[in-house]
């Protein structure tokens, strides 16, 4: 059997560095996120709203109810791409995908929708090095899973 063509539900994980005299070491902390890029997002003043594929929303709502004060969170990533044809700017200088990309730690209970359920993620929830920091700050008072 194969364990490379299998899907977890997770696309990658964040860990929180931290120095030991002159090492950069990983505190233990880390956030395991899937990722979804869509040009299918309201954009709605308050919220983003979108509409999630059942299966990967009840596996994050899972993998939240089964990790309550324990192992490690998985939050969902959200890049909102625009309707346009421009959502890729590549130059020398670097390159940069246009449209917001926002983080939300999914609660609630399962679905049983046949495909999809729509999520609204508040907009302040931008996804940012100072909002991975303040996730990280969230774990280590406990107040995260």
């Amino acid at each position: 059997m194969s364990y490379f063509n299998l899907d977890y539900g997770i696309d990658g994980t964040f860990r929180s560095i931290i120095t030991q005299g002159s090492r950069y070491v990983t505190s233990g902390a880390a956030i395991d996120f899937q990722l979804k890029a869509s040009i299918n997002c309201l954009i709605e003043p308050k919220y983003i709203v979108y509409d999630l594929e059942v299966k990967t929303y009840n596996d994050l709502i899972a993998r939240r109810i089964n990790n309550r004060g324990s192992i490690v969170p998985c939050i969902l990533l959200l890049k909102t791409l625009p309707t346009s044809s421009i959502w890729l700017n590549v130059s020398e200088a670097g390159m940069s995908l246009n449209g917001g990309c926002y983080w939300e730690y999914l609660s609630g209970i399962m679905s049983t929708n046949a495909r999809t359920v729509r999520i609204r993620i508040p907009r302040e929830q931008l996804f940012s090095p100072e909002s991975l920091q303040w996730m990280f700050n969230q774990i280590s008072i406990g107040a995260w899973p």
